[in-house]
């Protein structure tokens, strides 16, 4: 049955992109969704199992360095200064209701400075931060799944009123997008991506993951060495630490299909997550951990969007930046394309690879802090 789980894991998420590819629906609800749908359907079907489980958890730090590989962080001196405050505007964000949601549910949510850190991560750069902050601090696994539950659910939510509602409400309040040379379409073509994403060979896929897996393996002999064990939040921050240093070589940063690779690892995540729901789990503490991951996720829309206001930061780069924090890169071509504006989609999509790369760093300490001070 192990074997059937770990086939089913690893061929389902191409099948969702192939109907994504094919119907203007499934793509309208998006792969990672599809996937965790998909696993948690079956789970009614199939005999109860850890192995999926156990397939997410180590599919979360080999996903980390191939995302990070292909980024080109030198970019960041291409992205306007609003930008760089709207993303800066919403760590803060997420940091300051992280901490008021602590406050308010600490009484109520176990593990809840764990939690905290979690969306943190989760929030500033996307899911696989969120499963590695969760393994990193130890928490149990019906917490971290139901966490990324709640997350589907309110980011489902999110996500229609960004391709809906928000642009034309934010238009009342937020100053309008500037034209200028540095936001320019012929300056920003979407061809110029901060992140290799074309089609590829098998000895590029094979390279990738040799990579990745000395990556981990660097990280495992790192956390031995210090700490006598396989110390989760010091591989979490190895991976993370290598990820990026391997971005920075040309010949690592232009193996093509690092990223296309890490993020078909996340489908294959998703759907092992939805595979491990189990509906047992949910018990009346659970409704306080949703209200509180709700709080956190739209305090931080909020908040985000006030500081904007303050600040005089401009409508769509308030909205892409809010996007590439909240949900990744994979999103931000969509609400880019809802706000007509093609010119934000290189800037988005460099700040969600630097999402995804201080996520982790940003969870761990908040947890850290939280437990130390409180």
């Amino acid at each position: 049955m192990d074997v059937l789980i770990f086939v089913l894991i690893v061929t389902v998420p191409l099948l969702t992109l192939m109907g994504v590819k094919k119907s203007l629906v499934l793509r309208g609800l998006g792969p990672v969704f599809l996937c965790y749908l998909l696993g948690f359907l079956l789970q009614f079907i199939l005999p109860v199992s850890g192995a999926a489980m156990s397939v997410a958890e180590i599919l979360v730090p080999l996903a980390i360095p191939l995302i990070l590989f292909g980024a080109q962080f030198s970019h960041l001196k291409t992205v306007a200064k609003p930008m760089i405050r709207s993303l800066l505007l919403s760590i803060f964000s997420i940091s300051a209701i992280s901490l008021a949601g602590y406050s308010l549910f600490q009484n109520k949510v176990e593990n809840a400075s764990d939690i905290s850190g979690m969306l943190v991560g989760l929030y500033t750069g996307g899911t696989p931060n969120l499963m590695a902050i969760g393994m990193a601090l130890e928490v149990p696994e019906t917490t971290i799944i139901l966490t990324n539950t709640a997350d589907l659910v309110a980011g489902g939510i999110y996500f229609l009123l960004l391709l809906s509602i928000i642009p034309r409400l934010y238009r009342h309040f937020l100053p309008s997008f500037p034209e200028s040379p540095a936001f320019s379409p012929d300056v920003m073509k979407y061809g110029e991506v901060s992140y290799k994403d074309t089609p590829t060979t098998i000895k590029s896929y094979l390279l990738l993951f040799l990579l990745t897996i000395l990556s981990l393996g660097l990280s495992a002999g790192v956390a031995i060495l210090f700490t006598g064990t396989l110390h989760v939040a010091i591989i979490m921050l190895g991976v993370t630490t290598l990820g990026v240093a391997g971005s920075f070589h040309k010949k690592i940063r232009q193996i093509p299909g690092s990223y296309t690779f890490g993020k078909y690892l996340i489908l294959m995540f998703s759907f092992a997550i939805g595979l491990s729901f189990d509906l047992s789990s949910i018990t009346d503490d659970t409704w306080n951990l949703l209200f509180l991951l709700f709080f956190v996720q739209f305090g931080t829309i909020i908040l985000h969007t006030l500081l904007s206001a303050l600040f005089r930061i401009d409508r769509d780069t308030t909205i892409i930046a809010s996007t590439a924090c909240i949900f990744g890169p994979a999103f931000i071509i969509p609400v880019a394309d809802a706000l007509k504006n093609k010119a934000i989609i290189l800037p988005g999509l460099v700040l969600g690879i630097v999402g995804y790369a201080m996520g982790n760093y940003l969870g761990i300490f908040m947890a850290y802090i939280l437990n130390l001070v409180f």
